[in-house]
């Protein structure tokens, strides 16, 4: 993907394949946001209490704890090519969070899951946007590789995925190139599905969300047949009313399906589907402010800026099967494909500011684009001693596929022309001509074929170090609407990553790790001078240094790193360019802590210095990076009264600095700061567990900027009351 892509030419790639309208209904909820680090006095002392540290493996510490007084937590991450983890023994940044923990902050989308992380700041929000999306340490995440579903690669243009159906969301803070291949340096998010359930699960939900949203969704799972070899998990979702946004109505529905089969007691196949529709209607795409034109109040300005004719749908599907096999107590084996589908259909508009009155023109863009997968993934993972030294080693290969089809149409090309208005009214805009019209060519291939290894050396209880590299064969086709080659790539990077990990204790791990990846190169928006023009792959590399703690009671993460990446934007002349690099430095620390057994506070804080470096423009040379916030903070309080356990109460805040608009920092969106509060209620009715959930999304209605493309802003969402109740059966 490209940090800058007008969204009619944002050049996804996808598997070439059969337009069967699979639908994927990917989603994510996810909890357990222990955070890591911080080193204590205490925690030294607790170890000395251990054996000889030299001669003996320090035991692995599972903690669990009372629910009402510790949190749930996610300790095992996907790694990709590193296989699964425990967060403390990554020397990555990862923050995971489960389904229940999702519930619990009311989320809808994974910028509702990761809103109190301080590296994650909103782009773009799906009520009054397109979609939801975030960047990760300034960095956008990719949306043609940074999404993954058990992780495979997973079309997500423009688009979120549901969360019902996935038991876990994974965050990869940085460079994944060694993990997953290509992608942008921002990070990786990891949608883990539900699997079937040893022991039978139902659950139905009800839910409310202001001004008239009802939903309804329905999780079941079990086993059957001769010795429970036969498992399920089904999950439906359906959700449709009227937002709190001008124009505004959403209709969802979402289901996926997951069964396994144990052929034998080490050797399992698993199949699953997945399908997601998602229509709303009054979205904006952006507001581009014209040269010259300053940002106006977000406070000031008309919330009803959107037209009658503007809606915005996406359409997924997907399917995936897999054997896994465990060969010894030491060793085991999994193959794995998954196809996935998206379809996109939009006709929401762009207003583009020419005056600082805040007169603008509404050009709509109407099209259909589509986007297919198709990935197929080999593994082996084990361990082994070569005299006292421990060797964890993955060894593995991969092939994806990545297809687009665009609109050779008016309305993708060119848009309709809806007429102009003013940011500070309202103003009905209508056309008669605006029609979507499905005249689809294939834009563009994109082949992968990697293999992949990596051996996590253990020298002493300790000390350990992790060296991996990854080869991959990267081929990238570009046609135009005739079927001719506009434009094509070729490379064959190898990716190495390497890192050292101290464990100060059972419970904490100092490392420093090196990786480097690449991400696809962006293309010229059709309302660039150079459109359109399509560029070559970008390289990054990462250095971080940190420290991880995860505790009964605390829990913290502190990191230090440094990325340098290839610079893509729009230069005074209006030509889509690469030029020079982005360097981000900075600090990403949080953590929890369990005050008493009734209050638990959370927070984090991340400082950052991302600027331009080597830039033959001397209007952009230096200057800090666009969408990027200097600082933010974030913190929660949740309250378990000891007098009613029942009950939790929280409220939770995040702050986020000015950002600059442009690649030449001539527009500054102002600093924001958001409130959100929230209850839960457990209780028992006729015998069954029910949980009574409500909640306030940015309680003062607060409205500001999100800035996102280097060169778009878009108003954030008014305030959204929640509700919702559950019944475990």
């Amino acid at each position: 993907m490209t940090d800058h892509h007008h969204r009619r030419t944002k050049t996804n790639k996808t598997p070439a394949v059969a337009s069967v309208p699979l639908h994927l209904g990917a989603g994510l909820l996810i909890s357990a946001g222990v955070m890591l680090s911080s080193l204590s006095s205490a925690a030294m002392a607790q170890t000395a209490t251990d054996a000889d540290p030299d001669t003996k493996v320090l035991p692995a510490m599972k903690i669990t704890a009372e629910r009402d007084t510790v949190p749930l937590k996610v300790e095992t991450v996907s790694g990709g090519a590193l296989g699964s983890r425990k967060q403390v023994d990554t020397p990555f940044s990862t923050h995971a969070i489960s389904s229940e923990e999702g519930q619990d902050l009311m989320a809808s989308t994974a910028n509702d899951l990761f809103k109190y992380d301080p590296a994650v700041t909103n782009g773009g929000d799906n009520l009054t946007g397109e979609n939801s999306f975030f960047s990760v340490r300034g960095i956008q995440i990719d949306f043609l590789n940074g999404m993954k579903v058990d992780g495979q690669s997973f079309p997500a243009w423009d688009t979120e995925l549901a969360l019902e159906p996935f038991e876990q969301v994974e965050l990869l803070k940085g460079l994944s190139g060694f993990m997953y291949g290509f992608g942008a340096p921002g990070g990786i998010v990891n949608y883990v599905l539900k699997r079937p359930t040893d022991d039978p699960y139902r659950s139905f939900s009800v839910g409310y969300q202001s001004a008239g949203i009802f939903s309804e969704k329905l999780d079941v799972g079990g086993r059957f047949g001769r010795d429970d070899r036969f498992g399920y998990r089904f999950n439906v979702a359906n959700e449709e009313g009227n937002t709190a946004e001008a124009n505004g109505h959403v209709r969802r529905k979402a289901a996926s399906l997951a069964l396994d089969f144990r052929i034998t007691p080490d050797l399992t196949w698993t199949v699953d589907g997945l399908y997601q529709k998602r229509k709303t209607n009054g979205t904006l795409f952006g507001i581009y402010l014209g040269s010259g034109v300053g940002v106006p109040d977000a406070g000031s300005i008309s919330r009803s800026l959107t037209q009658p004719q503007n809606f915005y749908q996406t359409e997924m599907a997907s399917f995936g099967t897999g054997l896994e096999y465990k060969i010894s107590p030491n060793w085991k084996a999994n193959i794995k494909y998954r196809f996935a589908k998206e379809n996109r259909t939009e006709a929401d508009s762009q207003l583009s500011v020419f005056n600082n009155a805040g007169d603008y023109t509404n050009t709509l863009y109407a099209a259909l684009t589509r986007y297919f997968y198709q990935n197929v993934d080999a593994m082996v993972q084990g361990t082994f001693n070569t005299g006292s030294v421990k060797h964890d080693v993955v060894v593995g290969a991969g092939f994806q596929t990545q297809t687009s089809e665009y609109d050779n149409s008016t309305g993708w090309n060119n848009g309709y022309d809806l007429g102009t208005g003013n940011l500070y009214g309202s103003t009905l805009l209508t056309n008669a001509d605006v029609n979507i019209g499905g005249n689809m060519y294939r834009q563009s291939r994109t082949t992968q074929a990697a293999l992949y290894a990596s051996d996590t050396v253990q020298f002493t209880s300790r000390l350990s170090a992790l060296a991996g590299v990854r080869y991959t064969q990267f081929r990238e086709h570009v046609y135009d609407p005739s079927g001719a080659v506009s434009s094509q790539y070729s490379a064959d990077p190898v990716s190495p990553t390497f890192a050292l990990m101290y464990k100060t204790d059972p419970y904490s791990t100092l490392y420093t790790s090196y990786v480097e990846s690449l991400q696809q190169g962006g293309a010229a928006g059709n309302t660039n001078a150079n459109f359109p023009t399509t560029y070559g792959p970008l390289k990054s590399k990462q250095y971080e240094v940190g420290f991880k703690t995860d505790r009964k009671h605390w829990g913290a993460n502190i990191a230090l790193f440094r990325v340098n990446q290839g610079y893509e934007y729009t230069n005074t002349a209006n030509d889509f360019v690469q030029d020079g690099r982005k360097q981000y430095t900075g600090v990403d620390a949080s953590g929890w802590y369990q005050l008493a057994e009734d209050w638990r506070v959370m927070g984090g804080v991340m400082w950052l210095d991302a600027k331009s470096v080597d830039v033959d423009d001397p209007s952009v040379d230096g200057k800090r990076v666009y969408s990027t916030p200097r600082f933010t903070a974030t913190g929660r309080v949740e309250y378990n009264p000891s007098t009613m356990r029942r009950l939790t109460l929280a409220v939770g805040g995040k702050y986020v600095g000015n950002m600059a608009v442009d690649a030449a920092n001539t527009q500054f969106v102002p600093a924001y700061t958001t409130f959100d509060a929230s209850a839960k209620y457990e209780t028992r009715i006729g015998g069954e567990d029910v949980t009574f959930r409500a909640g306030v999304n940015n309680l003062f209605n607060r409205r500001y900027w999100m800035s996102s493309w280097g060169y778009f802003v878009l108003p954030s969402a008014t305030r959204t009351f929640v509700a919702n109740a559950t019944i475990v059966f």
